[in-house]
């Protein structure tokens, strides 16, 4: 399992935001910056945005800035913000059952599940603010 390359970079986005203290930076600043096309920044900015993670402010002298303070937003949050839910096996996926038939007592279901659920306790943890 890795990150999309969409994931990584909206990571980076937000840190660059919270580096520059809460200064407003346009799309075209923050594309150069983190060094993505800006129809790639559009796309990215506006799963963000949808989230609540990241803020437009429309209008001359406009950008973005983050939607809410970095010690809230969590790595966890933009994993499923870009990516959905985070499942390291398709029987770990709601409504699908193990490949053989016995998730219930299945070994390999019961370590995965582990795995995933620690992956998810340690992405919630680390903050875009623990990132400088």
């Amino acid at each position: 399992m890795k990150f999309e390359p969409s994931t990584d970079y909206a990571i980076r986005i937000l840190r660059l935001l919270y580096i520059r203290n809460g200064k407003m930076l346009t799309a075209a600043e923050i594309a150069q910056e983190i060094g993505i096309t800006p129809p790639s920044f559009s796309h990215i900015a506006n799963q963000l945005r949808r989230a609540g993670i990241l803020k437009t402010i429309q209008g001359r002298g406009g950008g973005f800035v983050l939607g809410k303070p970095a010690n809230e937003i969590s790595i966890h949050d933009v994993f499923v913000c870009m990516e959905g839910d985070l499942k390291i096996n398709h029987c770990l996926e709601t409504g699908k059952l193990c490949t053989h038939g016995e998730q219930v007592k299945c070994k390999v279901h019961g370590i995965l599940y582990g795995i995933q659920d620690d992956l998810v306790k340690k992405l919630s943890n680390v903050f875009i603010a623990d990132l400088v």
